[in-house]
């Protein structure tokens, strides 16, 4: 078995960031060599630290699938686009009358406002490569209109559980399916994902087994019914380490 999991609202708690419930399913996870794979819009900075403080040793994806890191950092793939090629056509956006703040209009102690971050934690978060964050200031019909001005310069909107992300045009799934082809080909067995919201779809829709955590946004996750889907009571990593608990009993073997 392959976990490929998100982060935020997923194996950290959406509001303390703490992956406490989970423990014992982690540690179960590396007693039977199963790997865990990170997925997630977080950064490479974000993610040293995270994966040092779950214990893992294993390669991740960073920025809504932008780019895959070997476990020791010395090889990545990109598959987004420079984040300075992102900020150029949000200046253009701004030409256009659309309303918004991205990271690079934030300081530290903004960051820290909208996420809950610690200021380091909020530092890391802010080192982006391949995608930027913005908050929404403008109305619902507006966002709509943007996010198809967005498509028609060759990027995306991608809307994750605080920010819409504009980025590149890959995601999660694809990101997931090229770290399994390049490390994991001699240890193929199934894939399970999990995942609170809607930018985790596409990762989800990839994956034999996909378990949607119950999100505080109350958006139900529907991936396409060619996959098994499992849908958590609880949020955050209470939900991730019931369903982890749930699949290694009925598929993991020992």
């Amino acid at each position: 078995m392959i976990v490929v999991t998100d982060l935020d609202g997923t194996l950290l708690d959406h509001h303390s960031y703490s992956f406490d419930p989970a423990r014992p399913v982690l540690a179960e996870l590396a007693r039977r060599h199963i790997p865990v794979i990170l997925n997630t819009s977080k950064t490479r900075a974000e993610l040293t630290d995270l994966q040092r403080a779950l214990g893992l040793q294993t390669p991740f994806v960073v920025e809504n699938g932008s780019a895959i890191y070997s476990a020791d950092q010395s090889a990545c793939r990109v598959l987004g686009v420079p984040r300075v090629e992102l900020l150029s056509a949000l200046g253009d956006a701004r030409i256009q009358g659309y309303r918004f703040s991205g990271y690079a209009d934030m300081s530290v102690q903004d960051v820290v406002q909208h996420t809950g971050l610690s200021e380091a934690q909020a530092q890391a978060s802010m080192a982006r490569e391949f995608t930027e964050p913005v908050v929404w200031e403008d109305t619902p019909e507006r966002l709509a209109d943007f996010a198809q001005w967005i498509k028609a310069r060759g990027l995306q909107c991608l809307r994750g559980g605080r920010f819409v992300h504009v980025m590149g045009r890959c995601d999660k799934g694809l990101a997931m399916q090229q770290l399994i082809q390049h490390y994991y080909t001699d240890n193929r067995g199934p894939v399970v994902a999990l995942g609170d919201s809607e930018n985790d779809l596409a990762m989800l829709e990839q994956a034999d087994i996909a378990v949607c955590i119950r999100s505080y946004s109350d958006r139900r996750l529907e991936p396409a019914s060619s996959v098994v889907a499992i849908h958590t009571d609880n949020y955050g990593p209470q939900g991730w380490a019931e369903a982890m608990t749930d699949i290694l009993n009925q598929w993991g073997r020992d």
